[in-house]
């Protein structure tokens, strides 16, 4: 996946909390990733401007340059480059929903990556509406845009609202005929109970995610088939977090069976922290110590992981591309990406395996009276944030290495 693609996904990217013991770790080497450099997509954004270029033409330039910020670690500016075409261009939402929900969309993503909780909230609200008014409430992309709206309400701590929104966009595509949304709206409020039983560990939890989900396997709305596979690997993941590895081997043969897959399609993995580590991030969180340490959590600090599912689904070859900041969080990471198990490569994929890029951020959210005081400060529990980097063809990227003067 693209990072274009990325921003304009309806999907939410997973956020988890971490410990925050982090010690300096970047590798201070600059890695340049062949394609448009930073100076061309600056000059190409500030050429169209400088000419008045028609909307369609900023919101693309916007886009290119802000994503290009993005992978080169300058999270601030990007968001800064999005905020100021989301000024220019936002009055054309009615004529170009699809465009300004785009950069608005972002927006939001990028906020999220900067710990700006609120703005990535109203962010995702004003994509949603954008849509709504351009498009109709009934569209079904305003519909996948109200799920959108839903995630966002689960990442930050709102499950009842996340599952009014979910229960009233099925309602409203069953209604309409729109199986598909009807189905991924279904399917969010599995994984919504999914969450709840990460936090609780009620068993009420568990079950009510596994009633869902076999409801899904076992009764799809017709036009919405394809959920079922869905439902079928998270059961299995289910099975095998608890030590029962049938169901997932059952799926690896059924898949190689089939010929692979030509696409990664993931089947397993551990969690990227249990249920231990949590508590320590809690219990650490609350400590003097830790709102003292949110004062030097301005800074992003992230790692773009790289590394190849091989053709029977396993992980090889794992590496830190490029880093900045702090990354002993990063231990968590490779113990999750190194569990995951993925289908079987297909032999008429165009490569003998997934080179897959990955760009974890961690990230601790603005909070009001971290300190005691009305001074704007971050809260002590971290966050990891994903975004996929994923070349378009799965295949590794060449990578340069600044030539030595």
């Amino acid at each position: 996946m693209s990072v274009r693609t990325l921003f304009l996904a309806a999907l939410a990217a997973s956020a988890t909390t971490i410990p925050a013991y982090a010690q300096d770790g970047g590798t201070g080497e600059e890695i340049v990733v062949t394609g448009r450099s930073l100076d061309d997509t600056a000059k190409a954004l500030a050429d169209c401007l400088a000419r008045n270029c028609p909307p369609e033409e900023d919101i693309k330039a916007t886009l290119d340059h802000a994503e290009n910020l993005l992978v080169a670690g300058e999270y601030k500016d990007s968001r800064d480059t999005l905020r100021k075409s989301i000024g220019r261009n936002d009055k054309h939402g009615r004529k170009l929903p699809v465009a300004v929900a785009g950069l608005q969309r972002a927006y939001s993503r990028v906020s999220e990556q900067l710990g700006e909780g609120k703005d990535f909230q109203l962010a995702t609200l004003d994509m949603r509406d954008t849509l709504r008014k351009g498009l109709g409430r009934d569209d079904p992309r305003a519909l996948v845009a109200d799920v959108t709206v839903g995630d966002s309400r689960v990442k930050l701590g709102d499950d009842n609202g996340a599952e009014r929104i979910y229960r009233r966009v099925e309602k409203r595509a069953m209604e309409l005929n729109y199986p598909r949304v009807a189905m991924f709206a279904r399917l969010r409020l599995a994984l919504l109970d999914n969450a709840r039983f990460t936090v609780t560990g009620l068993e009420s939890e568990r079950r009510s995610m596994i009633e869902k989900l076999e409801d899904i396997r076992d009764n799809p709305i017709a036009g919405g088939e394809e959920f079922t596979l869905v439902a079928e690997v998270m059961l299995a993941r289910l099975d095998r977090s608890q030590g029962n590895e049938d169901k997932t081997d059952a799926l690896v043969k059924r898949f190689a069976e089939r010929g692979g897959v030509t696409s990664p399609v993931l089947l397993f993995s551990e969690p990227l922290f249990s249920r231990a580590d949590r508590d320590r991030e809690n219990t650490r969180a609350g400590s003097a110590a830790a709102r003292l340490t949110t004062l030097n959590q301005d800074e992003p600090r992230w790692a773009d992981i790289g590394f190849w599912i091989n053709a029977d689904g396993r992980i090889e070859d794992y590496e830190v591309l490029r880093s900045e900041g702090q990354t002993d969080w990063l231990k968590q990471v490779e113990r999750h990406i190194k569990s995951r198990r993925y289908a079987p490569v297909s032999d008429k994929a165009a490569t003998p395996g997934f080179y897959m890029i990955e760009r974890y951020s961690a990230v601790a959210r603005f909070a009001d009276n971290v300190t005691g005081t009305r001074l704007r400060r971050r809260d002590p529990v971290l966050r990891i944030e994903r975004l996929d980097l994923t070349p378009e063809n799965y295949s590794r990227p060449i990578v340069e290495q600044p030539a030595e003067s």
